[in-house]
């Protein structure tokens, strides 16, 4: 049985999800439809990515990730379908897959009968469905394969370090900057912070830095907010410290 998950910025008190999974009950019956999130915040593109990016590749091969965080929706932007470590991706190109390596993408013909402004029903959806069905992308795609033009607000991550790319639930920041290169201790917001194993390595209250789940540099406070002790929104900047307190 096919997999299709969802991430939208819709949120569940409309009916947007449910028309979306209307769609896809209708166009591909018994496919298994998986929510992974639907309260991004309204067009937060970084959001989304990062949501794709934590939680998408857990799934087997083949899974279809259909993801709607489009305030661009009915603009020149593309829809696109990408694949990356053998599943498929839907959405718009405005860097919602930006942190996915892409294998290949295909760009999506929309129909003469798509409303301009819910792409997720009528563009999105009928691709994940079609994929679900088993058939080759190239049956629908405009042309030749396409590479992907959209990108996140930060680009790529400058060499020997790295920015804070995500806010999650308990006020952590998420870096982008590998534990492997952290070496032992790291500075951000005019703070140098050691590196600890787990939140008991600090008493309650105080910051720490340490290697998440992903496997890049995190900024928490124990039991407390980090987003409400440092200055550091999104992009800000993160950097190994050598001793002695030197920048790398």
């Amino acid at each position: 049985m096919a997999i299709i998950t969802l991430t939208t910025d819709f949120g569940t008190r409309d009916g947007y999800v449910g028309a979306m999974k209307g769609v896809l009950a209708r166009r591909a019956p018994g496919v298994q439809l998986v929510d992974l999130a639907h309260d991004v915040p309204r067009h937060d593109i970084a959001h989304g990515a990062w949501v794709l990016a934590t939680a998408a590749l857990e799934f087997p091969r083949g899974t279809i990730h259909l993801a709607v965080v489009d305030p661009g929706v009915g603009t020149a932007r593309r829809g696109v379908i990408a694949r990356a470590s053998g599943q498929f991706f839907v959405g718009p190109d405005n860097g919602l897959f930006g942190y996915l390596d892409i294998e290949r993408a295909w760009a999506i013909a929309a129909s003469r009968e798509s409303s301009p402004t819910f792409h997720g029903r009528d563009v999105f959806a009928p691709a994940a469905a079609s994929l679900a069905r088993g058939h080759d992308p190239d049956t629908w795609a405009l042309g030749q394969p396409v590479a992907l033009v959209g990108q996140l607000p930060w680009g790529t991550r400058p060499a020997g370090e790295g920015r804070v790319i995500h806010v999650d639930h308990y006020g952590n920041l998420i870096t982008d900057l590998p534990g492997e290169e952290a070496g032992e201790a790291v500075a951000i917001a005019g703070r140098r912070l050691p590196l600890a194993r787990t939140y008991e390595d600090v008493a309650a209250g105080e910051l720490l830095a340490y290697v998440g789940s992903m496997g890049t540099v995190e900024v928490a406070v124990r039991e407390g907010r980090a987003d409400g002790v440092l200055d550091a929104p999104r992009g800000t900047r993160i950097v190994p410290v050598a001793p002695g307190g030197e920048y790398r």
